[in-house]
């Protein structure tokens, strides 16, 4: 087994930069609750039920149109038990909310299903501005390192040596 090397001095940290600076400061973060399944059940069921009521079809062809996504019988009563805070046996399962997603448009539940994990959910353009915000932020960081390198080059110029050619 070979000998360990010692760390060579001036050497950047590649990930320096990274443990350096807060999430935060690179794009929006949420903290994380601790927060019981009831208290998720609960507030799931409300924004679902806020959700239907919001949507301009009623419940009946909510749930018909949820039944010809999922291949399976929904009915309006099944419905208003998964939107139903007194009936927490009663959980929507994740194909038929990525169905009831579909069905009435409310992307936000999606927020609203993560935030306690201090996830943010964001689609098309939103999440490409964002995108654009991270790359800007990285672009003026690695400018920032090019003109501290030629700072430093420029203090202390490197000497080549001449080295003379085969023929």
């Amino acid at each position: 087994m070979t000998k360990r090397k010692k760390p060579v001095t001036g050497q950047g940290d590649l990930f320096a930069y990274a443990a350096a600076v807060p999430a935060g400061a690179l794009f929006p973060v949420r903290d994380r609750t601790a927060v019981l399944d009831v208290d998720i059940s609960l507030k799931f069921k409300t924004a679902l039920g806020r959700a239907l009521r919001e949507h301009h079809e009623s419940a009946a062809v909510v749930a018909a149109r949820m039944s010809e996504i999922v291949g399976r019988q929904i009915t309006e009563a099944a419905l208003y038990a998964f939107t139903a805070p007194a009936k927490p046996e009663h959980d929507i399962g994740i194909v038929r909310l990525k169905a009831f997603i579909r069905v009435t448009g409310a992307t936000w539940l999606w927020d609203v299903l993560v935030e306690d994990d201090g996830l943010i959910v964001m689609q098309g353009r939103e999440a490409h501005l964002a995108q654009l915000g991270l790359l800007q932020q990285e672009q003026q960081r690695v400018d920032e390192q090019i003109r501290a390198l030629r700072r430093e080059l420029k203090a202390r110029p490197v000497a080549v040596a001449h080295r003379r050619s085969a023929r």
